[in-house]
């Protein structure tokens, strides 16, 4: 029996407002067996907060210290720990209010040095920030990074909005320049929860919606991964890939019965 789920949010417990069907009734089961489990999300417009009332509005029991974990955290260790200081950040209101301990660059000046351009999920983006980041990385040595590599964030109904992944990729043909990504599929991640737990990697089960975030941080960190299809990945997209996950369900309401079996 697996010890510890790493759950992904969006498309694999719930599509934009819609609970996923199956789902309260998965994480009854996971809690009457005492199987722990964090939700960890690449998405960085959010506080942990919100995510925390999200899910438990939904009825899905959690703690907010206990159970949720994003990119935010991760990307401001990582500025601090390789002393960045000025930077050019195309995000949010939510994460420029998280940043208050680096020197946010307003725009792009040929005269101006840089240590790093930050890209994030933004609902916000206008057409500037992409010109001014596409500059910077242009004209200077600034480092590229990005929160996370998703193309898209699965909404209600089955559609998709971008993501921050498609916004570097545009940077990326611009500029020449390839974002570093904190987020998924950065086996450090996992890692992570192997220590807080003092788990091994045989106890731990990474489950989500897309093969080359969720998966493939299981694939790097060497840990079993669960690929729902109610996401974005559907099965035909695993051809375009040289890894696979684990096992694939079709939603969250099957774990329960994958569990036991494993």
């Amino acid at each position: 029996m697996k010890k510890l789920i790493i759950f992904d949010m969006d498309g694999t417990i719930y599509l934009g407002k819609d609970l996923i069907d199956g789902a309260l009734e998965t994480f009854n089961y996971l809690n009457k067996n005492k199987i722990e489990y964090v939700f960890f999300t690449n998405n960085s417009s959010h506080s942990l907060e919100s995510y925390y009332t999200k899910i438990n509005n939904f009825g899905i029991k959690c703690s907010l210290e206990k159970n949720f974990y994003s990119t935010t955290e991760v990307l401001i260790s990582y500025l601090k720990k390789n002393n960045i200081k000025d930077i050019y950040v195309i995000a949010n209101k939510f994460l420029r209010d998280k940043l208050t301990d680096f020197n946010l660059i307003k725009t792009y000046q040929k005269d101006i040095k840089i240590d790093a351009v930050v890209a994030a999920f933004t609902t916000e983006l206008v057409y500037d920030e992409l010109r001014n980041a596409a500059l910077f990385l242009e004209t200077t040595n600034a480092k590229f990074i990005a929160t996370n590599r998703d193309y898209r964030c699965p909404i209600e109904d089955g559609l998709y909005i971008p993501d921050c992944g498609g916004m570097c990729e545009w940077l990326r043909l611009t500029t020449g320049k390839v974002a570093h990504d904190l987020g998924k599929p950065d086996p450090e991640i996992i890692n992570y929860f192997l220590d807080k737990y003092n788990l091994k990697k045989e106890d731990i089960l990474v489950v989500g919606d897309r093969i080359y975030t969720d998966i493939l941080v299981a694939v790097n960190a060497n840990v079993d991964s669960v690929m729902v299809l109610s996401g974005e990945t559907k099965l035909e997209d695993l051809k375009k890939y040289d890894y696979s996950p684990t096992y694939i369900i079709s939603s969250i309401k099957e774990l329960p019965d994958l569990l036991k079996k494993i």
